[in-house]
C-alpha cells in the first residue's frame, strides 16, 4: 500500500467510527430527553392530583386523571397506572405509590419506572426496586384486576 491508500483508508475509518460514536450518543441523548420529558409530564399530573385533593379533600378518580392528560396533550407519559381507588385511607404519604408508568430504554439510559408518591414526589426507580416496593402495597383485588385489564387490553 502506498501513502496515499493507506490515508484514505484512515480517513474511512476515522469518518466510521465517528458516525458510529456520534449515532450512539444521540441516541442516549434523545432516551434522556424523553426520561426528562416523561418525569415533567408526571410533574404535572401529580400537581393537578395534589390540587384537586386540596379542593376536595379526597383523590380524583382515574376518569378526572385521564381527562386531564388528554385536555393539556401530554404525550411522553405512556400508559399512566393510577392507583388511588386501591389506597387505603391513612396510608402513609411518604411511603405510597399513587402512580406510575413504564419507560422502557435501550442503551446506557436503563429502564424502571416514573412514580408518583401520595405525597406529590416525582421519582424515577429502576424496575427490581419498583417491583419489590408496588408488591408490598398491592392487594389480591389489585392483582386480581390489573390481571383482567391486561387480558382484556391484549384482546383487542
Amino acid at each position: 500500500m502506498n501513502i496515499q491508500q493507506k490515508k484514505l483508508v484512515a480517513n474511512i475509518v476515522t469518518v466510521v467510527l465517528f458516525t458510529t460514536v456520534m449515532i450512539v450518543g444521540f441516541a442516549n441523548i434523545k432516551n434522556i430527553i424523553n426520561r426528562s420529558e416523561s418525569m415533567r409530564a408526571m410533574d404535572l399530573v401529580g400537581k393537578e392530583i395534589l390540587e384537586y385533593r386540596k379542593q376536595y379533600g379526597a383523590l380524583p378518580n382515574e376518569t378526572y386523571v385521564n381527562q386531564f392528560i388528554e385536555k393539556t396533550g401530554i404525550v411522553r407519559l405512556g400508559e399512566l397506572q393510577y392507583r388511588a381507588q386501591w389506597i387505603e385511607f391513612g396510608a402513609k404519604s411518604n411511603e405510597t405509590i399513587l402512580a406510575y408508568t413504564e419507560k422502557n430504554f435501550g442503551g446506557f439510559v436503563k429502564s424502571g419506572y416514573i412514580v408518583l408518591w401520595l405525597d406529590g414526589r416525582i421519582e424515577w426507580i429502576n424496575e427490581k426496586h419498583f417491583e419489590k416496593i408496588i408488591s408490598e402495597q398491592q392487594q389480591k383485588q389489585e392483582l386480581q384486576w390489573l390481571h383482567e385489564h391486561l387480558n382484556n387490553q391484549n384482546q383487542f
